[in-house]
């Protein structure tokens, strides 16, 4: 009996305190591993913006390379001169032209020299020129700096034909550019990586690793394997060091690489390993101390019954005498005399068990865990075990003969508890009796204390009596609070996010929708709980996002940009969707989150403007035409239509500063940009580059008549007098005009020919032009 009662304890708390831990753990590895998947998902777009960025600025690049840049170290050093933001945005800058020659920057020295890149590298190179199009190496070891590296490549066309090869070098281990990877370190013992698709570490903690692959090393990672063939998302799984870990995964959209992150279990989960193992030891000690309770009270309630069975196998075996009837008497008398003290003996023996039942239980009761409590259909308390006493503080003596609505019913439950309790007195069974509520019973001290009720009843010689078990449940209230807490701070997070968060079952169903979604678009998002996709962003909007929200179902996050209107106005919208896995690897919903990027564009819209516009005359600015200037030339050069340039100034404009003040003078450079716009062609580009010195490109002009013509246009309009404060002011300009010579003059080299143009027309009286040679 006793080892029943231990297996039973055990086998009662060891389960229920291994499903409560398993349940738990189950939850803390799936917000653990989403986390963890979420920050290396930003990681892995901060990684594709930096390397987008490098590809977009190198095209541009290439767009203004002409393939004297590429004849010699120097024609290379004057490009990288022109282009000092490009310089600084890659580790090296190199030029591959026909002839073979690989010309390179040599790191941040600035210097240019000729490489030999060796068989495989030229083979390589020779192979990228062949096609024509844009490529990336494989990661190298850098010869500047000693660390990895890669290189973009870009082909410089002429005529659909490449030239030479515009190539910028990255070290991957700036922290310009893997900063965000190694910033999502998870943990004290976690790591974040990174590798190609065919498994080349590029970023890793251990730096002995770096441009190695990943098989080298003895062991077998399933989960870098199970990358290696495409996934992404989150795993647990043994490494090769044979320690559990979550594994995160995420491969870039701007190249074949993947980011990965290792967390230890033994770390991530140690609070619940510890809880484990506590839950366990505490499991067994119970059930020990259940078994020591049990054995002894089966050595105490059957010594009675030991001590009978003793004397009927004394008095059956003639050991002991049983009455005085039953000595020496062998007739009738003495045999009914015998048979009547047998039937005596018999009766007392039952009267003796009965008490022994009743002890038993009786023991039973005042050991049980939970608070146990009779009484009559009075009210009156007639049991009151130890539990009670520790559950409301009153102690047995105090309790038995009392009503039990003044010990334990709160005030305000005591109408309908003396309602109740005179309907059970009639007979009455009533909706609680054998069932389980949770109810509040009061506790000595005032305060209350929640439990749950199991009532019963019984009839005995012609009275009813309740009979109540009333479990403690303040903890498991305590922790059911925790949770409802925990799970409206989500809800109101989630409410609070400008952004759209839903989520949908297999079916395409509403299954949870924020509150934005009221804000935004009016929609009660209880009422579209159950309700198809379709049905909340109507069919034009479910036809954009069909293609994608496939994809997720396929298991693949997918981000699509759209527009919708909101508060009577377009918005621009970026809608990714999340596929959550369930523990087969199938889809069984997806997480859609809406965020408004239109500020952003906005924002990017007037930098991009603010950067490349003279803020003053609202005409391009320095920048902005030699970036024109450059892709004119490559254009004249394509198309073998010439261009002209007129470097023009205000005669005797500081004087007007002088004389009248700056607000004058800003007021003459505004009207005399105006009039220069108003005088030139809508193909020609009119920019401001220094106080009164404008610059003007005339592109696809045939011969230099043509551009005098043009040039004389300019000074007669100038010649009109300005309107300014309210006098006229008469303004004259001087213009320096110079045609490109073909491809053997730069940008600079034609700006400086218009310069000097410029001067020789001061020097011939202003008021006019001069042409250079």
């Amino acid at each position: 009996m006793t080892a029943v009662v231990v297996m039973l304890v055990l086998a009662a708390t060891m389960t229920v305190a291994w499903v409560a831990l398993v349940l738990a753990e189950r939850d803390m590895k799936s917000v653990i591993g989403d986390q963890q998947y979420a920050l290396l998902s930003s990681a892995a777009a901060q990684v594709d913006a930096q390397f987008t960025a490098r590809r977009v600025l190198l095209a541009s690049l290439a767009d203004t390379v002409s393939e004297g840049d590429g004849a010699s170290p120097a024609a290379m050093q004057a490009f990288v001169a022109r282009h000092p933001v490009a310089r600084g945005r890659f580790l090296n800058l190199h030029i591959y032209n026909r002839q073979g020659a690989l010309l390179n920057t040599d790191g941040a020295g600035g210097g240019v020299t000729v490489l030999d890149p060796g068989q495989s590298a030229r083979t390589w190179f020779e192979r990228a020129l062949a096609a024509g199009k844009p490529a990336v190496s494989p990661p190298f070891k850098s010869i500047l700096t000693g660390r990895p590296a890669i290189m973009i490549v870009h082909p410089v066309l002429d005529g659909g034909r490449a030239l030479m090869l515009l190539c910028g070098s990255i070290d991957l281990s700036s922290p310009s550019f893997t900063e965000q990877v190694a910033a999502q370190k998870p943990g004290k013992t976690g790591y974040t990586y990174m590798m190609t698709a065919k498994g080349v570490v590029l970023h890793h903690p251990n730096t002995t690793l770096l441009l190695k692959r990943v098989d080298e090393r003895p062991g077998h990672s399933k989960a870098t394997a199970l990358a290696l063939t495409g996934f992404e998302g989150w795993t647990e799984t043994t490494g090769r060091d044979g320690v559990q870990a979550i594994y995160s995964f995420k491969r870039l959209r701007a190249t074949d690489w993947i980011i990965g992150a290792r967390f230890p279990v033994e770390e991530a989960f140690a609070p619940m390993i510890a809880m484990r193992h506590k839950a366990m030891l505490g499991a067994a000690a119970f059930a020990a101390l259940a078994g020591l309770m049990a054995w002894v009270a089966v050595q105490w309630m059957l010594r009675p019954l030991w001590r009978l069975r003793g004397h009927i196998d004394d008095i059956r075996g003639g050991r002991a005498d049983i009455g005085v009837l039953q000595r020496g008497r062998a007739d009738e008398i003495g045999a009914l005399s015998i048979a009547f003290h047998e039937l005596m003996a018999e009766r007392e023996a039952a009267q003796t068990a009965i008490r022994d039942s009743e002890a038993l239980i009786s023991s039973i009761l005042e050991r049980a865990p939970d608070a146990f409590v009779s009484c009559e259909a009075t009210g009156i308390i007639t049991k009151w075990n130890a539990a009670a006493e520790r559950s409301f503080g009153w102690t047995r003596e105090e309790a038995i003969g009392r009503d039990i609505a003044e010990l334990i019913v709160p005030p305000a439950l005591r109408g309908q508890h003396g309602a109740g309790m005179r309907a059970f007195a009639d007979g009455h069974a009533g909706r609680l009796i054998n069932s389980r509520v949770r109810v509040a019973a009061l506790h000595k001290d005032g305060g209350e204390v929640p439990v749950e009720l199991s009532l019963g009843a019984l009839r005995h010689e012609g009275a009813y009596y309740a009979t109540a078990f009333l479990h403690d449940v303040t903890e498991r209230v305590a922790y059911e609070r925790q949770i409802a807490a925990s799970e409206k701070r989500l809800r109101t997070l989630a409410d609070n996010l400008p952004v759209l968060i839903s989520y949908l079952d297999h079916a395409r169903t509403f299954q949870f929708l924020n509150a934005t979604f009221l804000h935004w678009f009016g929609m009660d998002p209880v009422k579209m709980i159950g309700r198809h996709l379709v049905e909340g962003i109507g069919n034009t909007q479910y036809a954009l996002a069909q293609p994608h929200l496939d994809r997720a179902y396929q298991g693949h996050n997918a981000t699509y940009e759209h527009t919708a209107r909101i508060d009577g106005g377009v918005h621009a919208l970026e809608t990714t969707f999340v596929p959550e896995l369930g523990a087969d690897g199938a889809v069984i919903g997806i997480y859609s989150l809406t965020h408004d990027t239109t500020r952003m564009k906005d924002i990017e819209q007037r930098l991009t403007q603010l950067a490349r516009i003279d803020t003053l005359t609202g005409i391009a600015n320095r920048r902005m035409f030699e970036e024109i200037l450059q892709l004119a030339i490559v254009r004249a050069k394509r198309n073998r239509k010439p261009l002209a340039l007129a470097y023009l100034d205000i005669d005797h404009f500081k004087a007007i500063n002088d004389s009248r003040g700056h607000g004058a003078g800003d007021a003459v450079l505004k009207e005399f940009a105006a009039r220069l716009t108003a005088n030139v062609r809508a193909s020609d580009t009119v920019a401001r580059v220094a106080g009164d010195e404008f610059i003007i490109i005339f592109e696809q002009v045939a011969h230099v008549e043509e551009a005098a013509r043009m040039a004389l246009k300019i000074v007669e309009a100038v010649r009109r007098p300005f309107a300014v404060a309210g006098t006229d002011i008469a303004v004259t300009t001087s213009i320096g005009l110079a045609l490109h010579n073909g491809e053997g003059e730069s940008a600079a080299a034609l700006v400086a020919r218009a310069d000097s143009a410029l001067y020789a027309a001061k020097h011939g009286g202003r008021d006019g032009y001069a042409i250079a040679d």
